[in-house]
């Protein structure tokens, strides 16, 4: 997963997924600009499985934050078109997320989370034993995408295939499973590859649910 080489950076003139525009507007009496991007909504879940106390994840690589860190990392990288990189750490793009997915079909987005539970994770659940925790804007300064976020509890006898996405879209993911304590050590680091929502989905499982099943 983490095997990343022949990295290039080109011009983006078309996109399945990201439609960049500008909003031009006043606000009081100034004249501003915004630069923004269209994307699709989505949808995330927190599952944990009762039978063995662990929440269940998924690791995946994910090229802007793969290019983010390394740029970082002090060798002249830079993020501009144009740009070759051969020697190259793919572990800085792998992050810990929840199971998520966009809602770029005709569904719900309860029908979508249970569609990414089974296609990531392999579970089959019930559409009625999701929890809602918080619809939220993702992406406040670029896209205004909504996310919902979901919650639900699993138990192995759930468990009807493999996960780890669907490899005819190019999904490479892993399943990672972490205990209580596992994940108090993870989100105590400093620095954490997951974003915001994974964070306050395990704060509202700590404050909501935590208890049941010390």
């Amino acid at each position: 997963m983490n095997n990343i080489n022949n990295v290039k950076f080109v011009e983006m003139t078309n996109s399945k997924f990201l439609r960049p525009y500008r909003i031009l507007y006043k606000q009081g009496s100034r004249e501003k600009i915004w630069d923004c991007i269209r994307a699709h909504d989505s949808v995330a879940i927190l599952i944990f499985n009762k039978t063995r106390k662990v929440f269940v994840f998924v690791e995946q690589f994910r090229p802007p934050v793969f290019a983010t860190r390394q740029s970082a990392c002090g060798d002249e990288k830079k993020i501009q078109v144009g740009e070759e990189w051969q020697q190259v750490d793919g572990s800085l793009g792998i992050t810990l997320e929840l199971c998520a997915g966009i809602t770029d079909k005709n569904l719900s987005p309860e029908q979508t989370a249970v569609e990414e539970i089974f296609e990531e994770c392999g579970y089959k659940v019930d559409i009625h034993k999701l929890e809602k925790i918080k619809t939220f804007i993702g992406s406040v300064g670029a896209s205004g995408g909504i996310q919902n976020l979901f919650y639900v509890e699993v138990e192995d006898t759930m468990k009807c295939g493999d996960g780890g996405g669907l490899a005819h879209e190019g999904e490479m993911l892993r399943v990672r499973e972490m205990s209580l304590p596992e994940v108090d050590t993870y989100i105590q680091q400093d620095v954490v590859n997951s974003p915001p929502g994974f964070l306050f989905a395990i704060l509202w499982f700590k404050l909501n649910k935590a208890s049941s099943f010390q």
